[in-house]
């Protein structure tokens, strides 16, 4: 039978490469899988792999940005006002 594995505030700092003070926030806050085992976090692989490959595809969502049009044809902006030229001369 295989045992779930179970990593550590350093094994988990070391993963995603960050400080364990950041891994213990993110636990606290409820972004990271953790359970508080007297003074340390365990963080259980399984849920933790879950729980990244979803913050990671959120995080893209947000990054991606909508394609722009190739050209623009001024519709729908505010029409500007032309301005009044002065008339020259006689007037005609």
């Amino acid at each position: 039978m295989n045992e779930p594995r179970v990593l550590s505030e350093t094994d988990v700092a070391t993963l995603v490469g960050c400080t364990t003070e950041t891994v213990q926030e993110k636990a606290r806050a409820g972004i990271l899988p953790g359970l508080k085992l007297g003074v340390s976090w365990v963080f259980p692989a399984g849920a933790l792999a879950r729980v990244l490959d979803e913050l990671a595809l959120e995080e893209a969502a947000k990054r991606k940005k909508t394609p722009e049009p190739a050209a623009t044809t001024g519709a729908g902006k505010k029409a500007r006002k032309l301005p009044v030229l002065p008339v020259l001369g006689d007037g005609r």
